[in-house]
């Protein structure tokens, strides 16, 4: 009779310890999988893929300026990321004609400063922002954490990219996507 209560007992820590490390790798996954690392990334809008990505803090900026295609002269745009959206704060460009803002938002400003329109106070929302890289003359350039990084040196001129604020997990760092 002790015997088969040891052999039960032993059996009740078996399971207990068995149950207690499957607990403990599902803790660890749910850890590293959870998204909770804000970034900036860019991707191949077609696929998907990750080509780009830096970790942010809320409430980041980075602005993008490209040559307009018509004009041939330089466009900059300031965005800020608010809560996984991004903001366009401000534009500012040389010339106003064919594509450029033509009509201001209750609260924006259009303003002459330094030889170029500002357009300020801008609260206007994207989930993300889609765009082609310019294979001729646009030399679109990502303007963050202090550099100019041309977009062409990230990707593919020619192709679609999205760029978006996101939460990655730590298992997303490590494996890329």
């Amino acid at each position: 009779m002790v015997f088969i209560h040891e052999v039960s007992k032993r059996r009740g820590r078996t399971l207990f310890r068995l149950f207690s490390f499957f607990l403990l790798v599902i803790v660890i996954y749910v850890g590293i999988a959870t998204p909770l690392i804000p970034a900036l990334v860019i991707r191949d809008t077609q696929s998907n893929q990750v080509v780009w990505r830096a970790n942010i803090h809320n409430e980041a900026a980075f602005g993008i300026r490209w040559t307009h295609s018509i004009h041939r002269s330089t466009i900059e745009e300031q965005y800020r990321i608010v809560d996984g959206q991004i903001i366009l704060s401000e534009m500012s460009f040389h010339d106003y004609g064919i594509g450029m803002e033509n009509e201001l938002a209750p609260g924006e400003e259009l303003i002459l400063a330094d030889g170029r329109f500002h357009v300020r106070n801008m609260q206007r929302s994207f989930p993300a922002l889609r765009l082609f890289i310019g294979q001729v003359r646009a030399n679109h350039t990502l303007l963050f954490a202090g550099q100019d990084i041309p977009l062409s040196l990230i990707y593919k001129p020619g192709e679609a990219i999205t760029i978006q604020a996101e939460k990655r997990s730590i298992l997303s760092e490590l494996g890329g996507y």
